[in-house]
């Protein structure tokens, strides 16, 4: 019962996190004169409850209750009859000397707000995540590992020693790597023996057991450790802001390497899927209050990151169009562009699907 109480606290997180992104959507495109006719607040797919309407935009639950999703009017490439239904009333409006009405469409707005708007999702996540860090900082101060553990074996040497998921360091070549900043430790006490075998101390099931381990000519274990003990220091509001703005950089500078070399094939990283997202933050939840928040900043400074990867049907990937309007004072062609959009999203579907069949299968086996 209480896992399921974690699970679903887990699934509410994310799915707020996907709101505020949306929210961050919604807001530059009223703020640039766009027009929202939908904003569904949770799920996606056809709407199924209309919540109230505000300033023209139906606020809705959908029949699928997960994410969110907003519907900013002429996102989409027009057809020949739009299109000679809009020159139709841009004529009628100029002979009238009205203000031409078809403005408020996505597509008809300037090259900066339509960057704007679509920046504004992931920049909603950032500053949610800032947010979230700040009070972090503020209330219990940042945590300090004072000893860590094996989280997983990343290396083919580090799988062929006899290291163990759940081991915790406690000396690398007979040098402690316990206390304050335990992981700098680590890596610090690592890097005297670079492209050498030593012994490693760890604490294993409350018994302390040493074993060989080679370390790479970087420097590196091969071992993606996470904090088995750790002690919380508050911070002074000044500090607490700046380290709230630096966090989310720092998280997505890590990600970003990470993901570099996934692709370069440097590291065995492993992609995670929904399933995995909320796994970990359920997992955070058991552990306490302020480590469930942790990992929820952790997570929309991620899905911010990954929405702004220039891959398409993703943010990212519709500010490549947008800037290359704003260079070659021209749109792209629709078509293509929606073409390119719709290849990319089924593609990224596709691959969301496989990663949660793994994900799922994993935790079954």
């Amino acid at each position: 019962m209480l896992t399921l109480i974690y699970v679903i606290g887990a699934i509410l997180l994310l799915s707020v996190l996907i709101i505020v992104h949306e929210f961050g959507h919604y807001i530059f495109a009223v703020a640039t004169g766009m027009r929202v006719d939908r904003f569904s607040v949770i799920g996606i797919g056809p709407p199924i409850v209309n919540l109230f309407t505000y300033k023209g935009t139906e606020f809705v639950i959908s029949a699928i209750p997960f994410g969110a999703y907003v519907h900013i009017v002429g996102m989409e490439a027009p057809d020949d009859e739009e299109i000679a239904e809009e020159e139709r009333a841009r004529a009628a409006c100029l002979a009238a000397g009205k203000e031409d009405e078809t403005q408020y469409l996505f597509r008809n707005r300037p090259v900066w707000a339509r960057i704007l708007t679509i920046f504004g999702g992931p920049l909603a996540n950032y500053l949610a995540a800032a947010v979230i860090f700040f009070s972090l900082f503020m209330i219990a101060g940042t945590q300090i590992e004072t000893a860590v553990s094996v989280d997983s074996l990343t290396s083919e040497t580090a799988k062929a020693s006899e290291l163990a998921k759940g081991d915790e360091l406690v000396a690398i070549a007979g040098e402690s790597v316990q206390g304050r900043s335990a992981m700098a430790l680590v890596r610090t006490v690592a890097g005297k023996h670079s492209g050498t075998t030593v012994d490693v101390t760890v604490n294993r099931g409350g018994e302390e057991v040493t074993v060989p381990v080679p370390i790479s000519e970087q420097g590196r274990l091969g071992i993606i450790l996470d904090p088995s003990q750790s002690l919380w220091e508050p911070m002074p509001a000044g500090i607490a802001a700046r380290n709230a703005v630096i966090q989310p950089l720092r998280i997505t500078e890590m990600q970003l390497r990470a993901l570099g070399g996934k692709i370069m094939g440097t590291n065995d990283a492993e992609l995670g899927g929904p399933v995995a997202i909320v796994d970990q933050i359920s997992k955070s939840a058991r552990s306490g209050f302020f480590q469930f928040f942790w990992i929820g900043a952790v997570i929309s400074t991620v899905l911010g990151m990954i929405n702004l990867l220039p891959i398409p049907a993703l943010d990212g990937g519709r500010l490549v169009f947008l800037i290359y309007e704003m260079i070659a004072r021209r749109p792209a062609n629709r078509r293509i562009e929606e073409l390119v959009h719709g290849v990319g999203m089924l593609a990224l579907l596709g691959l969301i699907l496989l990663v949660t069949i793994f994900d799922i299968g994993k935790y079954f086996s």
